[in-house]
């Protein structure tokens, strides 16, 4: 099920690509040296003739980068600059390491809001979170969906630990806000029904815990299926977020942008102290009820608590299988993220730590240079600068 994607690999055939194609030019250089009356095979002047045209097509080059420099310049400053943020992401990515040396003895309690959840999906996601033998698991079911409601009954059924709570109140941070109420372990997971656990990864996800400073924690996340164009490209954004984003924000000062709402653990005691103002959220003048998971992320941070991404802890999750879940879902959770960034912007704590300022502040200007890409192709074809 787990296909992981090698991070070097564009890097080694773009440094194999230069490595050719300087040894090509230097090995050009050196045979057109060779006097033409020891050329006895025409060698000589086949390379000769080959540079003189390598030189009128990079001459040429330079004469139109001269007459189209509005063009030309603007658009090596983005590359320059993706490429300066690919590298750093990649060089903290690399400095990277989960914690797997210290165990850490707690209680853990998981936490599922439920709404209008797949019931097959639901009950295979409960039987997951089971084999890891939390101490809770308590589940927030709306009173509507009677399938979900049937199926955590039966699943209740001599487990004790099994908690279900039906409630009429809509919206799902009221839903967990009720759960980590009720809740009784030290350590609470706040998973949604549709993610599924690997087996014995709770060890894993409690080990940053050692630390007391940390107060959150993600895993890593891949789709549970990749059949449709839509999933292996949600597949390819969450793979970003698991070998560049997420490992470089923890190594470069263990600051996260989001403690994913699929699956992310808090100190029950942090979140206790935070329901209220995470209930009657305002962002830039308008009550939130989506971004749940930023909101929480922020606020733990605010207060001076560092968040870590555990990889070696691995979930799965349903993506969107078409193109409107796909783009509705891009659209809210690029809305969510930037609203959350600029309040952490202007409140100030985010610049206490740099490396994660840097990347809120890169986010939000990359969601602009992405329409340059289609806006210079467009002008490039108008002027014949294929």
């Amino acid at each position: 099920m787990l296909r992981v994607y090698s991070s070097s690999s564009i890097a080694i055939w773009t440094a194999t690509l230069v490595l050719f194609l300087s040894l090509l030019l230097i090995s050009m250089l050196l045979v057109s040296l060779i006097p033409l009356g020891f050329d006895s095979f025409g060698i000589v002047k086949i390379v000769k003739g080959m540079g003189v045209g390598l030189a009128d097509y990079f001459g040429s080059a330079i004469i139109k980068l001269g007459e189209h420099f509005w063009f030309y310049i603007p658009l090596g400053v983005v590359g320059i600059w993706r490429w300066l943020v690919w590298g750093v992401k990649k060089t903290g990515a690399a400095l990277y390491k989960p914690i797997q040396e210290d165990a850490f003895d707690s209680t853990l309690s998981i936490i599922t809001p439920v709404y209008n959840e797949d019931p097959a999906t639901f009950n295979l996601a409960l039987h997951s979170w089971e084999r890891n033998k939390p101490d809770e698991i308590i589940a927030v079911i709306d009173e509507r969906d009677n399938d979900c409601i049937k199926v955590f009954q039966n699943f209740s059924k001599n487990r004790s630990q099994a908690k279900l709570i039906v409630t009429s109140k809509p919206g799902k941070r009221k839903a967990l806000a009720d759960g980590v109420l009720e809740a009784k372990g030290e350590i609470v997971a706040l998973v949604d029904s549709d993610t599924i656990w690997d087996l014995q990864i709770k060890e894993k996800l409690l080990q940053p815990f050692s630390n007391p400073s940390i107060g959150g924690v993600t895993p890593r996340n891949h789709p549970v299926k990749r059949q449709s164009i839509w999933e292996k490209m949600t597949d390819v954004f969450w793979d970003i977020r698991n070998y560049y984003d997420l490992p470089s924000q923890t190594a470069m000062g263990s600051a996260l942008t989001c403690l994913t709402g699929r699956t992310s653990l808090y100190r029950r005691e942090i979140l206790l102290t935070k329901l209220d103002e995470f209930l009657n959220e305002i962002l830039l003048g308008k009550r939130k009820e989506s971004g749940e998971d930023k909101c929480l992320t922020r606020l733990i941070q605010r207060d001076g608590w560092k968040t870590y991404y555990q990889s070696t802890a691995i979930i799965y999750s349903v993506a969107a299988p078409d193109f409107k879940t796909f783009i509705t879902q891009r659209l809210r959770w690029t809305r969510n993220s930037h609203n959350s960034d600029l309040v952490s912007l202007f409140d100030g704590w985010a610049w206490r730590h740099p490396y994660l300022a840097f990347y809120m502040i890169d986010r939000f200007i990359s969601t602009f240079t992405l329409f340059l890409g289609p806006i210079f192709l467009g002008v490039s074809i108008y002027y014949h600068q294929f």
